[in-house]
């Protein structure tokens, strides 16, 4: 019995030497943030006004109803589905974080410039979220940092800024749209299956 864990602890330490001196493979920045990063997506939502008549649209949660209502907006439709906002480190090409075309169905209803978002900064568990355009100029934008949990939620109006980069509402104006965002986990692995035919 003595000789048989003799054994046994000399093959461990075999195979324990000769998995040290393996080269170690570096991780690749996607497979890294895979694993780190939570998904980001933003839903673009119209107030009814003149300019935005009420059309047909995706489904507004009632998270984002409710949320409105706080706002004090009483009509609004959604012009796109959850889009996601992508980091740069999830995509091995360049990132189209396109979030919204501009356009609106119905006679006058006006055109807007197209919509981006971007996720500048992840930091200390928080991340923001930056969706802007709408004007030739982009100086209008939904800014919002969020708890980087699952879960998290927040809707955020669009509001015009300055030139120093500041957001400011304008009294008595309704804003040019909102932006609901939420926080998924991050996406999982793909897994690729191969028949038998390969």
């Amino acid at each position: 019995m003595r000789c048989r864990s003799l054994a046994l602890l000399l093959v461990l330490y075999t195979l324990t030497t000769f998995a040290a001196e393996l080269p170690a493979q570096n991780p690749t920045p996607a497979s890294i943030a895979r694993q780190r990063f939570n998904q980001v997506f933003v839903k673009v939502i119209m107030p009814v006004i003149t300019r935005t008549p009420k059309q047909d649209g995706p489904a507004v949660e009632s998270w984002v109803a409710e949320q409105l209502k706080e706002l004090g907006e009483p009509e609004y439709f959604a012009v796109t589905d959850w889009v996601p906002v992508c980091d740069g480190l999830l995509e091995d090409d360049e990132v189209d974080n396109r979030v919204w075309s501009g356009s609106l169905v119905g006679k006058n209803s006006s055109g807007f410039c197209p919509v981006s978002g971007d996720l500048p900064e992840r930091k200390d568990g928080r991340v923001l979220v930056l969706v802007g355009g709408w004007d030739p100029g982009g100086g209008h934008e939904a800014k919002v940092t969020l708890v980087d949990e699952p879960g998290t939620r927040a809707v955020e109006p669009v509001l015009p800024c300055s030139a120093r980069g500041k957001r400011k509402a304008i009294p008595g104006e309704t804003p040019l749209a909102y932006v609901a965002v939420l926080i998924g986990p991050p996406p999982r692995e793909r897994v690729t299956s191969h028949s038998n035919d390969e």
